[in-house]
Formats: structure tokens, C-alpha cells, sequence
């Protein structure tokens, strides 16, 4: 079975792997509390902690509402067609 190596430092078996970009890690590589690693992964994880955004429901809604409308249209003018070139 081969051997993973840590992305970081090739002569190091890897034990753990980052949980936001999957590379192999060593121990010192390794943040076991944010389970990512410590050069990149967790200096993100870090910087970019913003609060999610509230979605909006009305658009949510309006989209819905259009694509069924769009739906409902298609199938007149497939209905509509097959009976105009039935006859």
C-alpha cells in the first residue's frame, strides 16, 4: 500500500487531511481544532467568517410563481400544436 506524504514536507508521512481542501498533512501542518491546515485553509477559515445573508423570500417566490407560469405555457403550446397538426 503506498504511503501519503505531507503536501508541505515530502519526506513526512501524512496522518491527517485537511477538511476544506483535502491535502494530506503531517502533524505540524495539521490544526486540530479547526481540522484544516495551518498555512492556508485556516488562515481563510479566519479571515472570512462573515455572517450568512438573510435570502429574500419574495424573490424566492416570484421565481417560483414564473416558473410555473413558464410551465403552464410550454405545455398549452405543446397541447395547442398537436392539435393543429392532427388535423
Amino acid at each position: 500500500m503506498e504511503e501519503f506524504h505531507c503536501m508541505n514536507h515530502p519526506d513526512r508521512a501524512a496522518v491527517h487531511q485537511c477538511s476544506r481542501c483535502g491535502k494530506p498533512l503531517c502533524d505540524e501542518c495539521y490544526n486540530p481544532e479547526m481540522q484544516t491546515c495551518r498555512m492556508y485553509c485556516n488562515s481563510l477559515s479566519t479571515t472570512t467568517t462573515t455572517a450568512p445573508q438573510p435570502k429574500n423570500t419574495f424573490w424566492q417566490i416570484v421565481v417560483a410563481l414564473l416558473a410555473i407560469v413558464g410551465a403552464l405555457a410550454l405545455l398549452l403550446a405543446a397541447i395547442c400544436g398537436a392539435m393543429i397538426y392532427s388535423y
